[in-house]
């Protein structure tokens, strides 16, 4: 063999140190998005409590990135709000809701009625005739 001959060989990575440090920047990625996540269910939660006390939110409906109509009972009165970054404002009084919240709760939906009677609680025969069964 000649001097001239004999190449330069560089040492090549090791490929377990890549996997390691590769499965670590993943490990840190994840991290990250579900500490975000984690944040975001935290926050969003916040929206919740409007719903145990004398407010109670029915829906919502966004008109724009920053603007929405609201629909909440605020102590027995139906409320259509308007939503803005510069403030809310009440565009119409529907009146007291007590009646059609109780109506509400008294007639179960469809789904309940047959989990009901799958269970085998006592079904009454007008609500039998009512759903068609």
């Amino acid at each position: 063999m000649d001097a001239g001959s004999v190449q330069d060989i560089t040492v090549l990575p090791d490929v377990g140190m890549l996997v390691l440090k590769s499965g670590g920047m993943l490990l840190v990625v994840l991290a990250v998005l579900l500490g975000c996540v984690f944040l975001l269910r935290r926050f969003s939660g916040m929206q919740n409590l409007a719903t145990q006390g004398a407010v109670t939110v029915r829906g919502t409906y966004h008109l724009g990135p920053k603007e929405r109509i609201m629909l909440v009972d605020v102590e027995g009165v139906r409320l259509l709000l308007g939503v803005t970054p510069s403030g809310i404002q009440t565009l119409h009084t529907f009146g007291r809701v007590e009646e059609s919240a109780a109506a509400e709760e008294k007639a179960p939906s469809f789904f309940e009625h047959l989990f009901r009677r799958q269970l085998g609680k006592d079904v009454s025969p007008e609500k039998e005739s009512e759903h068609g069964s």
